[in-house]
């Protein structure tokens, strides 16, 4: 218990070392700007200086986002939370064939460098887990057990 005790707090002191909380008014106005332009309805956004890029979190219709922007304001990575039923038919069609047994209890979509992938979660009754990490096209990239 002591050992779970202290590698806690080691990974608090990391997230905090590794991540700064910013004000609004510490946000460049051009991400500001540009951040609410493309997305007026967000909630609960939080900015972080993350590295050398400004990263914000934020909902959008209960779903939860993160965007990584550099400093000249061009999206470097995007993770959002998709509804199971906005998953592509390729990735639902593999689901079905290959995984039928299990059921989806979540999806992410993360988009870098031009690319999508998704990181499926799924359960087989109480205990049995299971994570895709699957391409755009539907092709499973990786692969394991929870």
């Amino acid at each position: 218990m002591k050992n779970l005790k202290i590698a806690a707090l080691a990974l608090f002191a990391t997230a905090a070392v590794s991540a700064q909380d910013l004000r609004m008014d510490e946000v460049p106005t051009n991400l500001a700007d540009s951040f609410q332009k493309e997305y007026p309805n967000a909630s609960d956004v939080e900015w972080e200086m993350e590295g050398m890029n400004y990263n914000v979190e934020f909902d959008v219709d209960r779903l939860e986002h993160e965007i990584w922007y550099s400093k000249d304001g061009k999206i470097v990575k995007m993770e959002q939370e998709l509804d199971n039923k906005n998953l592509s038919d390729m990735i639902t069609k593999l689901i079905d064939s290959k995984y039928s047994a299990y059921k989806i209890d979540s999806v992410e979509m993360t988009e870098k460098d031009g690319k999508k992938t998704y990181e499926v979660e799924l359960d087989k009754g109480w205990t049995e887990e299971k994570t895709l990490i699957v391409d755009e096209n539907g092709k499973v990239i990786n692969e394991y057990d929870d």
